[in-house]
């Protein structure tokens, strides 16, 4: 397995999740200054705008991938964060503040879908569910640095100063990135660039167990994979999954942006001052990245739909319990299994990766990325309004919960499939008992 590879696309989404948490680690900040004026319903919105620049990104990654590759887009998406994250520290007013935080969003939303398709393609077939886990527990790891230096940050440097030091983070993140990620096998060879292929595949020792090992043997060509690919996810035995996973993403993104934009202040409303509110953000953080791994590890072992329904469910009857205002030890162990929970959307691009053929697999993730950003659009804002509005924190719960039910009812009823191609015949017999 080429460490540098996974390591590489772990640190990038590191720097996703820090785009993530900044705003919501800050927000408790500007409304109790008041900056530019900003209110609760204000603040949804602004929240609701980089997420809204992710989406169209990712819905726009795998044409322009095909075209130009996945290392200068992953790269340029690297640019943008650490330029308009930057340029969020000297905004004049809260519309130019709105306007970089779409644009820092708009870059970061190829990279996902971009990332998982090339770590999968890099470590064993076998293993492709587990990685994916890995490479996004850079979300919650992000998180918890920005939680943890908003701590210190904040009332000593202000609020600034968290997108300062975001955008520096994401330059020597690049020179990092340029030196270590390399161009997906697959696009090279389907471009006809079999030297550069083989050449890579050397140096990071790829063999058949790997889906690189394969695309260079079978020197499929990228074009023709990607019509293949939407042909086939809207075939019969594939339509219904095709239009289930984009939803069932949509209410996992819902609850996890909701959640992390607004817990801080969700939890203040309940009488937390801000540092309690911030290690709550913290615990949620680490709850969702050893979420990710577990759930993603389950999956290989007991199947994708099980453990994904069952962690949905968990985390809807954790995040009712809130409303109870437990005292604060527990309110803590509470938000920890609500990040764990919350995690599931990660199993949930697995479930497609090992659902869908390899011709069809980065087609159906980009499809499901990109349409389930809505749920991520729409959480923070749905949670602004409801926390604006006479009904409370409380109802901001129960909407998440619900949330919750049901991206569970809709894992459970996603078509088993029966119709793998994979690369070995032992991947074949595992993929269509788990899913």
């Amino acid at each position: 397995m080429p460490r540098s590879v996974v390591l590489t696309c772990l640190a990038i989404t590191i720097l996703d999740g820090v785009d993530l948490i900044m705003f919501g680690a800050v927000l408790p900040t500007l409304l109790e200054i008041k900056q530019w004026g900003i209110n609760t319903a204000t603040a949804g919105l602004i929240g609701s705008l980089s997420l809204f620049g992710m989406m169209a990104g990712a819905m726009l990654a795998g044409y322009i991938t095909d075209l130009i590759g996945r290392r200068p887009v992953v790269l340029a998406c690297i640019v943008s964060f650490s330029l308009f994250t930057g340029l969020c520290a000297i905004a004049p007013n809260v519309e130019v503040f709105g306007l970089f935080r779409l644009l820092a969003g708009l870059g970061f939303g190829g990279a996902l879908p971009t990332l998982i398709a090339l770590t999968q393609e890099y470590v064993k077939v076998d293993r492709r569910q587990f990685y994916n886990g890995v490479i996004q527990t850079g979300f919650p790891i992000g998180g918890c640095l920005v939680a943890v230096a908003a701590i210190f940050m904040i009332p000593a440097f202000g609020w600034k100063s968290m997108f300062a030091a975001g955008g520096l983070l994401g330059l020597v993140l690049f020179v990092t990135a340029h030196r270590n990620l390399p161009e997906s096998i697959a696009f090279l060879t389907g471009k006809g660039r079999h030297d550069e292929a083989r050449t890579l595949a050397q140096r990071y020792s790829i063999d058949a167990a790997a889906e690189s090992g394969i695309a260079l043997e079978q020197s499929r060509g990228a074009t023709t994979e990607a019509k293949s690919g939407v042909r086939l996810l809207f075939a019969p035995g594939y339509r219904i999954a095709t239009i289930m996973f984009p939803l069932i993403t949509f209410f996992g993104l819902l609850v996890s942006y909701g959640m992390n934009t607004w817990i801080p202040q969700m939890l203040r409303a309940s009488g937390y001052d801000l540092g309690s509110a911030l290690v709550f953000l913290l615990a949620f953080n680490l709850g969702s990245g050893f979420g990710m791994v577990v759930i993603t590890g389950l999956a290989d072992r007991l199947g994708s739909r099980p453990v994904i329904s069952v962690s949905f469910i968990g985390g809807a009857l954790a995040v009712s319990a809130l409303t109870l205002q437990p005292a604060q030890a527990l309110v803590f162990g509470l938000v920890l299994l609500i990040g764990f929970c919350a995690s599931s959307t990660t199993g949930v691009y697995g479930f497609v990766g090992v659902y869908y053929p390899a011709a069809a697999r980065g087609t159906a993730l980009g499809l499901a990325v990109g349409l389930g950003r809505l749920g991520g659009v729409c959480g923070p804002i749905l949670t602004g309004l409801i926390m604006s509005s006479a009904l409370g924190s409380s109802w901001a719960y129960y909407s998440f919960a619900v949330a919750g039910v049901a991206a569970a009812v809709l894992v459970s009823l996603v078509p088993r499939a029966n119709r793998v191609v994979d690369v070995t015949p032992a991947t074949v017999e595992k993929t269509a008992e788990l899913t």
